[in-house]
């Protein structure tokens, strides 16, 4: 018979209602709910899966364990990764759980934490044995920490466990050993590989563009494309572009210019700064200008390339004034050598340009030095605005604590906080997530009568219910005289991410009763909680409504949402038709087509997933997960031999499998 399971909602809530749950049922629909959390939901979702894990008894099942670990390494929180790494009752002796935790630590920004975990790791040598994957994360972090001694240390233990032909660990060590300088040994390595990808092209030609060896990275270019049929990519094209800036060779250029057009790069914003940047480094500022004048998108470091280079090329009244485009500095920007190394400082500019440099130098982590322009310049020392810029850089770095910091620091001075203080520090203490903190900035904006403004009453409701305090949010929201969509949008995304479906629903039959229409923001909350609760009939509904009774053209969120709906309640076939026959752009689909072949594996339908997988193939070709996947599949259902045929597919295609990605794994 086939199991159709209820909502996690009301599945996981106690370990009173698992016996209603086969075992196996349970960790595949916690393990379902804790992927997805992890990809698109907040730290508090995931917080409260982990609480059901543990409720539920399976604490110590090594799958959930390692998608808890990655979740909450997805979020940054690498301390609660590791404790969730130590509630297993031995250390681990597969290398995955290890791999996992050490990936976490590299995608948070702590490489040494991953060299730390590394060394642990090796310490329990022979009882845990690494594997290629941990031996690449091991390098990676050793590159980034530029602890080329201990990466040489780790090339020869690759050397003597005989994993150097695997093409990770490979790729890893050329560019570990390219940017030590020492092209001959990556070389050799380089041309040792049976089987290259783009990646590893993409080191050996960057090894070479970072030394200005412009003829062996214009050689290995050649190479790639003509010879062995490896399209070039951002990187290569980029790591060609920046040797020609070093050289100075305008020629050559403008030659890879062409190519980059021929190519169909011409759009790639990663690319035109790359342009940007070389055209300067030729001396034509022009050429860089008018690039930078034809892009449709700016990021920071478009500003900071140009405004770097009228700089350089003596042109400060050029760069004032560009800096001045930037109005609120919503973009950051990275120009701070720039200035540094100019005859320009900053006790010579107006005031804008002095809060400005305030907000660039916190976005760069360097506060002190804003703190000392506060000093040098009277024109901004009791500036609320120039204030404020302090305290977003430090807030857009995740300095938290900084914050905090700087906000004593202007009661001190007599600094009076306005509207945009409250709303950076509203913001910032909602990320965190602060509940202290909050109640004391709302404190604050009692005493200062600011809860009239609107966004900053909204900026509460989402302060409180990123804190998991759903009841200080709707005191919040009942005190509101004129709510706004935002206003309702954000009550039902507190709700929805609580876990408090119903309130959802009725909060959404309240807002239709008045004259606040709803827009794409408002029906992605409310299909979220429809989603998470398993209220599929009450989901289809809204999901038709959106378009026929509102006007709004449902987009890639609304459909994830129905797509993860349709797949908790085991409707897979109306989830691969809503994909399928859906308006949204095939080179978009890819999260929504993964999350379907997710369900198929938990659901055991081998029939849809193989259709699933083709689409996957096409869209993500160098993705060995769908791969694998698709493998458990067939295994699941009995199809070992087309299970194996899907293996040798992925091997020849010279992709890596995860050995850990088994929904069989003990528990």
């Amino acid at each position: 018979m086939r199991w159709n399971p209820p909502s996690l909602l009301s599945s996981c809530q106690s370990t009173k209602e698992t016996p209603f749950l086969g075992w196996q049922e349970l960790k595949e629909s916690l393990a379902l709910a804790i992927a997805s959390s992890s990809r698109c939901s907040s730290p508090r979702q995931l917080q409260k899966l982990h609480a059901r894990v543990i409720l539920s008894g399976l604490r110590h099942n090594l799958h959930l364990c390692g998608l808890l670990v990655g979740g909450y390494s997805s979020f940054g929180d690498v301390v609660t990764a590791r404790q969730v790494f130590d509630t297993q009752r031995l250390p681990p002796t597969k290398a995955l759980l290890w791999n996992t935790l050490i990936r976490g630590c590299l995608r948070s920004g702590r490489p040494d934490l991953a060299l730390r975990t590394f060394g642990e790791m090796m310490e329990r040598s022979p009882a845990c044995v690494p594997d290629g994957n941990t031996f690449n994360l091991a390098i990676k972090a050793c590159t980034d920490m530029s602890d080329f001694e201990f990466g040489y240390w780790i090339a020869d233990m690759v050397r003597s466990r005989d994993v150097g032909s695997d093409l990770l660990v490979a790729t890893a060590l050329v560019d570990m050993y390219s940017r030590t300088g020492d092209l001959n040994a990556a070389r050799e390595l380089f041309d040792k590989l049976t089987v290259r990808d783009a990646v590893s092209w993409n080191a050996m030609i960057s090894g070479y563009a970072r030394e200005g060896s412009f003829l062996e990275a214009v050689y290995l270019y050649k190479a790639m494309k003509d010879e062995n049929g490896v399209a070039p990519s951002q990187a290569t094209l980029v790591a060609l572009l920046s040797v020609c800036g070093k050289i100075r060779s305008l020629k050559h250029g403008d030659l890879f210019h062409a190519h980059v057009i021929r190519l169909g790069f011409g759009a790639d914003l990663f690319i035109s700064n790359a342009l940007m940047e070389m055209y300067i480094d030729c001396n034509r500022l022009d050429i860089s200008s008018l690039l930078f004048d034809g892009l449709a998108l700016k990021d920071p470091v478009s500003w900071s390339t140009l405004i770097g280079g009228y700089v350089r090329h003596q042109r400060p009244h050029d760069a004032i004034k560009l800096f001045r485009y930037l109005g609120d500095w919503q973009q950051g920007l990275q120009i701070e050598e720039e200035f540094l190394r100019s005859d320009v400082r900053p006790c010579e500019l107006d005031v804008r340009l002095i809060t400005a440099l305030i907000y660039l130098y916190a976005k760069c982590g360097k506060s002190d030095i804003s703190l000392k322009l506060f000093d040098k310049n009277v024109v901004v020392r009791n500036d609320v605005i120039a204030w404020n810029a302090l305290l977003k850089g430090c807030a857009e770095v995740g300095d938290v604590y900084k914050v905090s910091e700087f906000t004593m620091e202007m009661q001190r001075r007599g600094i009076i906080p306005d509207d945009v203080t409250f709303l950076t520090l509203l913001t910032t203490f909602s990320s965190t997530p602060l509940l202290r903190m909050g109640m004391t900035v709302h404190a604050h904006i009692l005493k200062r009568g600011f809860l009239r403004e609107n966004f900053i009453s909204n900026a509460l409701i989402d302060l409180y219910s990123q804190c998991g305090s759903i009841k200080d949010s709707r005191e919040v929201f009942n005190e509101i005289v004129d709510k706004d969509v935002v206003t309702w949008s954000l009550m039902l995304k507190a709700y929805a991410q609580n876990g408090s479906v119903d309130e959802a629903l009725g909060l959404f039959h309240q807002m239709r009763e008045t004259a606040t229409r709803p827009n794409h923001i408002t029906f992605i909350s409310i299909l979220s909680a429809c989603s998470h609760g398993g209220y599929v009939d009450k989901g289809q509904e809204l999901f038709k409504c959106m378009k026929e009774e509102y006007g709004l053209e449902p987009g890639l969120e609304h459909h994830g949402c129905m797509v993860a709906l349709f797949s908790r309640a085991g409707l897979l076939s109306e989830a691969y038709d809503l994909i399928k026959n859906g308006p949204i752009e095939t080179s978009n689909a890819s999260a929504l087509w993964g999350t379907l072949l997710n369900a198929c594996s938990v659901h055991g339908n081998w029939y849809i997933g193989e259709a699933v997988a083709r689409h996957l193939f096409r869209l993500e070709p160098r993705n060995a997960a769908n791969y694998v996947i698709l493998a458990n599949i067939y295994l699941s259902a009995g199809k070992r031999e087309d299970a194996n045929h899907v293996l040798r597919l992925m091997r020849a295609k010279g992709l890596e499998k995860n050995p850990g990605f088994s929904w069989s794994e003990g528990g």
